[in-house]
């Protein structure tokens, strides 16, 4: 055999090993992308099952303070509150029109979500805070039964 064989010989092998390599590495590449879909549709996936517990945890909560406030054992400005908090923070494709289907909640919160609470309720002049008590009881009795008509509806409420 003279050299100029033996060199392409040698050059076949050296080319076939290379391309042998390459493909090893190139369905490496492959089998990573198949495992970071993989990986990053198993976060989708706990992701979406974090929002809909936490969604049920507030359905249900939205439930219990709707059967509270028809049994009159939750006033109803702090029903509105606290209802259309829990309405707001729902993570849901489309949003709840709030206002739309619970005009009378909505009506009540847009009343008293101002006044002070805790804190700055202790620190403000007594007079201020009868007045603005006087002002939320006077709302309250307006809206009483409207409200718990609304409750009735948020307390079999689902998604």
């Amino acid at each position: 055999m003279n050299m100029d064989t033996i060199l392409a010989i040698l050059a076949v092998i050296i080319i076939l090993a290379l391309a042998f390599y390459a493909g090893m590495l190139i369905n490496k590449i492959k089998m990573q992308k198949v495992q970071a879909l993989q990986i990053e549709k198993a976060q989708e996936q706990i992701k979406q099952q974090k929002i809909q517990d936490r969604n049920n945890n507030i359905v249900e909560s939205i439930r219990f303070i709707a059967k509270a406030t028809m049994q009159k054992q939750c006033n109803v400005s702090e029903a509105a509150i606290r209802l259309t908090v829990l309405l707001e923070t729902l993570q849901l494709e489309k949003a709840i029109d709030i206002a739309g289907n619970y005009p009378a909640l909505t009506a009540m919160f847009e009343k008293v979500k101002d006044m002070p609470t805790h804190e700055e309720r202790k620190a403000r002049p007594v007079k201020e805070i009868k007045m603005l008590d006087i002002k939320r009881e006077v709302f309250e009795a307006e809206m009483e039964d409207k409200i718990i008509k609304e409750s009735v509806f948020l307390a079999d409420f689902t998604l």
